[in-house]
């Protein structure tokens, strides 16, 4: 990160408390801050974002894969819990009144009618009119056609008893899918657990189809499009990624939040004079979720919460960082292009909900540098991680090149066809690398253990990664 960048993302971390969040570390605050702004996002209609003065819009949301035992024990106790607590309660609220319906305790005007709705009998009346022959002009018909698949119709009381979920935890990818049908206004919010690498491929298919939009469910096969926040306290993701299965590519098209060792890291700079601390974040962050939740299923709410943001400018500087770090890890600039304008609909979420101290400010640059820290240290990790995979794949392969000499000399072509296919030029290259650190060598054309001793990878080939 440029020292500019470094400034900025110490304003930010520091008037946000990031390492009191942390517990001391600055990382695994920031992965916490981020995944609050995320998830507030997460919680918003349908079609919620950003929109400029010339109304230009952003959809906001993001899937996140948090790995190691800090970040997800953090971000479970204070963002994932909380969001299951509320859905249970919702659930809870919703099967006492059903069941206070059936035995007639309701409250008082319980079974009268809700209030009418203008916009849900201008629906009505419209659509009565649609299918009346000659109550409409083919003009009036089609302009009102285009307004109703335009605007999605108000969700009420009675919608929410059939789809009241919004947060979906599944132990199973089957699990999953049978909550789906129930998820409300289509778009899930899903926290899926990984125990093993099987995992893995359990939700090689379904998650990316959720992502994408591309999941059909119910007798109408309406479409399901959300985001997926998936806890790996094991760091199974190393793992998985250096066995190189296909199962494991999915987690590709999600923003990881990793522990330490993958760089890099928020260092010291010099506090900007102006620097004012936003105070009480922890508090914000419930009062903001309190409000997602309102906004997400009142009846009172139509359409998407959108924030007014000239984030053009913004955006394209996004892009742009994005683009130039493609070649390091394929994909990201579609993954990561609504990570800067999730994390600011969310943290202007925080800031917004209570009194803002005199003098704090929330620039645009200092959430891109929030953005850039979290995509370094996902590009970092998967570079580590293929490194790795690297050079286990090599030591593996000199051990079998030295196994297989341990039963006489053999010259290239003869130890070549030992292999299953493997390329002569790579044989070749491993075995002076093997004769340059004096465990084979050459003689009349044909390779020989150096010293019968050296059938084993010596200890200072170790696979630890200094921190």
């Amino acid at each position: 990160m440029s020292p500019q960048d470094s400034q900025h993302l110490h304003a930010l971390l520091k008037n946000f408390g990031a390492e009191r969040l942390g517990e001391g570390s600055s990382i695994a605050g920031a992965n916490l801050l981020a995944s609050m702004a995320v998830c507030l996002a997460n919680l918003g209609r349908p079609g919620s974002g950003l929109i400029n003065w010339e109304g230009d819009r952003i959809t906001v949301g993001a899937s996140l894969l948090i790995s190691g035992s800090h970040s997800c024990s953090l971000i479970s106790e204070r963002v994932l819990n909380g969001l299951a607590a509320r859905q249970n309660n919702l659930l809870a609220r919703l099967s006492r009144r059903k069941r206070d319906v059936r035995t007639g305790d309701d409250s008082p005007g319980s079974h009268q009618s809700p209030s009418p709705d203008p916009a849900a009998l201008w629906d009505g009346t419209i659509m009565q009119q649609l299918c009346q022959p000659g109550a409409m002009t083919d003009q009036q018909a089609s302009e009102s056609w285009g307004l109703l698949v335009e605007v999605p119709p108000r969700f009420d009381v009675r919608d929410l008893h059939e789809s009241p979920l919004v947060f979906l935890t599944g132990v199973t990818a089957a699990k999953v899918t049978g909550q789906l049908e129930r998820c409300h206004l289509n778009r899930p919010f899903i926290h899926v657990g990984l125990d093993g690498p099987a995992d893995f491929a359990q939700y090689q298919h379904q998650i990316p189809a959720i992502i994408d939009g591309r999941m059909a469910v119910g007798a109408t096969a309406e479409r399901i499009h959300g985001e997926v926040v998936v806890t790996d306290p094991n760091a199974l993701l190393g793992e998985v990624m250096r066995m190189g299965q296909p199962a494991g590519r999915w987690v590709s098209r999600m923003i990881w939040l990793v522990d330490d060792n993958a760089g890099p890291e928020p260092g010291e700079t010099e506090d900007a004079e102006d620097s004012v601390a936003l105070g009480g974040v922890a508090r914000r962050f419930e009062s903001a979720t309190r409000l997602a939740w309102s906004q997400r299923i009142s009846d009172r709410v139509s359409g998407p919460v959108m924030l007014d943001c000239d984030f053009t400018g913004a955006q394209a500087r996004w892009i742009a960082f994005l683009k130039r770090i493609e070649p390091e890890f394929p994909g990201i600039t579609g993954t990561a292009r609504s990570l800067y304008a999730t994390l600011q609909f969310g943290l202007q979420q925080m800031v917004s909900v209570a009194r803002i101290p005199q003098g704090f400010r929330l620039p645009s640059d200092q959430i891109l540098a929030l953005a850039k820290l979290l995509v370094f240290r996902m590009v970092n990790a998967r570079a580590v991680t293929l490194r790795l995979a690297a050079k286990v794949r090599r030591l593996q392969i000199e051990a079998s090149i030295l196994r297989k000499l341990g039963d006489g000399p053999l010259c290239l072509r003869d130890l070549v066809r030992k292999f299953d296919s493997f390329p002569t030029e790579r044989c070749h290259e491993l075995l002076l690398d093997l004769e340059a650190s004096g465990r084979v060598m050459q003689s009349r054309g044909k390779w020989q253990l150096a010293r019968p001793a050296l059938l084993t990878v010596p200890d200072d080939e170790g696979l630890l990664l200094e921190a």
